[in-house]
Order: C-alpha cells, then structure tokens, then sequence
C-alpha cells in the first residue's frame, strides 16, 4: 500500500499518544524540569559575577536583563525543538520492534516526526510559556521590555518553526545510525556535548573568537538555539536576521535531502536485535 504522505491526520494521533504519555508520568518530567531549572539559576549567577567583575553594563551586545533572558529562552527551546526521535528509533531497535514498525502502511519518517512533536507540544506548554512570562517579568523590572517587539517576535516564530524542523531531520540521520550500530549511547554523549557547545545552548556564540563565530553561524547547530534566541531578544538587526532565516532554510532542505538518501541506503541493513 502507498505510503500516505499527505495524509496528516493520520499522525495526529502519534501525537496525542506522546502527550497523554507525558500526563501520566508528569512527576518525572517535572523532576528533569527542575533540574533545568536549577542549571538557569547557576547559569545565571555565573553571569551576574561576569558582568559584576567586568564593571560594564553591556557585554557583546547583552546587558544583563538580556542575557538572563538568553539564557531561558535558549534552555527552553534546547528542550522544545523534538530531540526524542533518535531516542525513538534506538528503543525500537533495541527492543526488536523496528521491523514491524516498518511493514505498516504509514510513513515511519512521519510517525517518528508526530510522535516527537508531542514531546515538543508538551514541553512548550509546561516549560516555554512559563519561561516566556519569567523573562518578560524579569525585563519588565529592568526596564528593557522594548527588545520583545512584535516584528522579532513574528521571525522569531519562523525561526523557531525551522529550528523544530532541522532538528528533527537531524535527529533522524542519528537515529539511521541505530540501524547499523545498534546501540547509540556513546554517540549521544558526544552529539550532546557538541550540540551545546556549538549551537549556543551554554553560551552565546558572540563570545566565541570572531573567526569560530562567524563558522558557527553558517553551521547548522548555531540554527537550532543561537538563531530564534537571537532574534527574540532583539540581538540581530534586520539584515541579519534575514541572513539567518536563509541559512536555516537551505540546512533545511539539505537535511531533507540528506534523510531520504540515508534512508534508503540503511533500511536494507537493518539490523534488529532478537528478530
């Protein structure tokens, strides 16, 4: 049967699955939240001694009041843009799944895609919307509510929407590697280290050498974090970020190139544990 591929409904559910999965066992998610929580809080008194010891308000383009708020807003979208298909395609492997996932009538690529969005529509809710109105509190008492104007807010969702997308192309080519190793969690470690590092998720990339600063920003990692915060807090001006938005289109269409050639290079060498 052909794959349905436009039929978006049918997806739908993956979705509502992953939701109503997170409802059950809030508790956990909320343990891991805090843990994010906790990780800001010492982000942002490393800062404040930065900025303290340095004598001056402004630091590569961030005030204090931004900077804070960069560093919530890049945790929350870190959390937010769908990393769970990896996870995803690893646990089928394990588990020996993987081959009946594979004979049913559906796009796998789409149901991993709408299961992980769940992940993302979750996080968004019960992490993002918080930290939206604590940054806006904490610029409201510093008087620098002017940086969330409308127009950066209208690239900011663009921006974000690309960020999502990228990122779930990305982590589909790692999830292929599952096919062929089996096991993925010495890869992840890595990726995850790299991810931060690269994709300003630790540090804004404007603190990097100009030279690593401006290879970042044509890399696909600086698009995923770097990228919508940046436009949010009103750090880029308009050229930039239309030079952005570019960038994360044409990583964009490259990831989609990339999946539907790895896919049809490793589905033949699946490997699946016990079957």
């Amino acid at each position: 049967m052909k794959t349905k591929w436009y039929s978006l409904k049918l997806y739908l559910p993956f979705t509502k699955n992953i939701f109503q999965q997170y409802l059950a066992y809030r508790s956990n998610f909320f343990m891991y939240l805090l843990g994010a929580f906790m990780r800001v809080f010492c982000l942002i008194f490393l800062w404040k001694a930065i900025f303290v010891g340095s004598g001056k308000e402004i630091l590569n383009g961030f005030s204090f009041p931004v900077m804070v708020s960069y560093l919530i807003l890049s945790t929350c979208i870190s959390e937010c843009i769908g990393g769970s298909v990896v996870n995803l395609v690893h646990s089928e492997v394990k588990k020996g799944t993987i081959a009946m996932q594979l004979i049913k009538p559906i796009s796998y690529r789409l149901r991993l895609y709408f299961s992980s969005l769940g992940d993302s529509l979750y996080v968004f809710i019960f992490l993002m919307i918080p930290g939206f109105i604590g940054m806006i509190i904490i610029n409201a008492i510093y008087g620098s509510l002017s940086v969330f104007n409308p127009l950066n807010i209208l690239f900011f969702v663009i921006s974000f929407c690309f960020s999502i997308m990228i990122n779930l192309s990305l982590s589909f080519v790692l999830g292929m590697i599952t096919f062929i190793t089996t096991n993925m969690w010495g890869i992840l470690q890595i990726y995850q280290a790299v991810f931060r590092l690269l994709s300003g998720a630790l540090i804004p990339l404007s603190f990097f050498p100009p030279i690593f600063e401006k290879i970042l920003t044509y890399l696909p990692f600086s698009s995923l974090i770097s990228a919508p915060a940046n436009i949010l807090l009103g750090v880029m001006n308009l050229n930039e970020i239309c030079k952005v938005l570019i960038i994360q289109f044409v990583w964009l269409i490259l990831f989609f190139l990339l999946t539907n050639l790895i896919w049809k290079k490793v589905v033949h060498r699946l490997v699946v544990n016990g079957g």
